[in-house]
This record gives C-alpha cells, sequence and structure tokens, in this order.
C-alpha cells in the first residue's frame, strides 16, 4: 500500500520482500502507474543482503531519497510461554531489521545530504498488547529507534514513525480476525483501518509538506487511545 501511493505521488520505487512473487507483482503494478521499478529478494535481516539491496538500488536510481522499514510480524503467544528464540526471532524481524537498513541508507543520505527515514511501528509498543509481548516490545523498540536516530543524523536525515491502529489485511487477519467486532466497537471512526490510511500519512511524512518534522511518532488509529489490545 505505501509503495503504490508513493509511486501514484510521484516516487519511482524499490520493492523488497522475501517473497519474490510478492514484490515482483508490486513493482509491476508501479510500472503500470507510469513509475520506475525493481524488485529485490531481500532478508532485511542479514546485513549482506541489506547492503546487496542498496547497491542494486543505487545502480537503478543513483540517489536514494526514501527508505521506509515496514518488515514486521507478531505471534500469539503469552509472555510464559514464549521461548528465547521466538523472542529473539521477533526482535530481529520487527527491530534489527529497521537498525540494519537504516545503517545502510544512512550513510548514503548523509553523503547526498538529503533523505528521509519512515518507520512503520504499532499501538502494541505503547500499550499492553496481551499475549504479544515480543512483538509489543520490539515495536516500542522502533519508536525509540526513531527518536535516537533523528537527533543522530539531523539536520540532513528526517527520520520519523507510523503508529497503525489496526488495519486490515490479509495478514493480519489471522490475528485480528477473532477481535475484529470488538476492535470496530472501541474505535472512535467505527472501522478499521485499510493500507491506504497508512500510505496518506508516509507520503506526508516522506515529502516536503513535512520538512519540519523529525523524532515524531504518529499515531494512525481511528481514535482510540488507551485500549488494551486483547484477542478474544
Amino acid at each position: 500500500g505505501i509503495a503504490l501511493g508513493f509511486a501514484e505521488a510521484g516516487a519511482d520505487i524499490v520493492c523488497t520482500a522475501r517473497t519474490t512473487s510478492e514484490i515482483e507483482s508490486v513493482a509491476s503494478e508501479v510500472r503500470n502507474l507510469g513509475r520506475r521499478a525493481i524488485d529485490v529478494t531481500c532478508d532485511v535481516r542479514e546485513a549482506e543482503q541489506v547492503d546487496n539491496m542498496v547497491t542494486k538500488a543505487q545502480e537503478e536510481f543513483g540517489c536514494i531519497d526514501i527508505l521506509v522499514n515496514n518488515a514486521g510480524a507478531g505471534y500469539l503467544k503469552p509472555a510464559v510461554e514464549t521461548s528465547e528464540r521466538a523472542w529473539e526471532t521477533q526482535l530481529k524481524l520487527n527491530l534489527t531489521s529497521a537498525v540494519l537498513c537504516s545503517k545502510a541508507l544512512a550513510k548514503i543520505m548523509l553523503e547526498q545530504e538529503s533523505g528521509s527515514i519512515l518507520n512503520i511501528s504499532s499501538r502494541a509498543g505503547v500499550q499492553p498488547a496481551v499475549g504479544m509481548i515480543a512483538y509489543g516490545v520490539s515495536k516500542a523498540g522502533m519508536d525509540h529507534l526513531t527518536r535516537t536516530l533523528a537527533f543522530e543524523l539531523a539536520p540532513h536525515i528526517r527520520v520519523n514513525c507510523i503508529s497503525p491502529g489496526a488495519i486490515w489485511t490479509e495478514t493480519s487477519a489471522e490475528t485480528l480476525g477473532p477481535a475484529k467486532d470488538k476492535i470496530v466497537r472501541g474505535t472512535p471512526l467505527k472501522r478499521m483501518g485499510t493500507p491506504e490510511d497508512i500510505a496518506l500519512a508516509a507520503i506526508y511524512l516522506c515529502s516536503p509538506a513535512s520538512s519540519w518534522v523529525t523524532g515524531k511518532v504518529f499515531d494512525i488509529d481511528g481514535g482510540i487511545y488507551g485500549q488494551i489490545f486483547k484477542p478474544d
């Protein structure tokens, strides 16, 4: 959703993920919108693969203006049943990946003396996410990463973050499906979010419209405040 939103706003896109077929499909949609796009299969948990992705992006486009850190997943498991391996797996996917990508791209952006990094966090990072402790902790780390990098990389690179509420996608449906009615009832705007809702906020935060905004975590959540997420 963010990639297509950026393309509609005039950006050329590098699509990257572990699943080649999915990124090929998105890259094709970007081209149909009249923008350039490449797809690079990459596991962003691995520094060597991240470096390869960055190299290919530079070779194709020269400069790199925007990085969106949007890899992540959560699993339902009580804290006392969360294994060490499950804990480390989620932190590496949800947080370490953002650190690796930000380090790799920040070097280029600092040389350019311009750039924007956008992290995708979650409301689970600021309120109890019962049964999803590793996910919540990793997203709290994403918020802190945003604020710290904003100071370290200023004034040439802006770093911001979106903290979405419940967004309905094919991936999230499995986790959120049982709690959908409960979530909608507790949301002032009475619906779940869409990828397009997040894409529009991302365009603002990565465009000149937000040129005096950095180090901020934006809640895009339909108005939910202080609600504990606990699937039925």
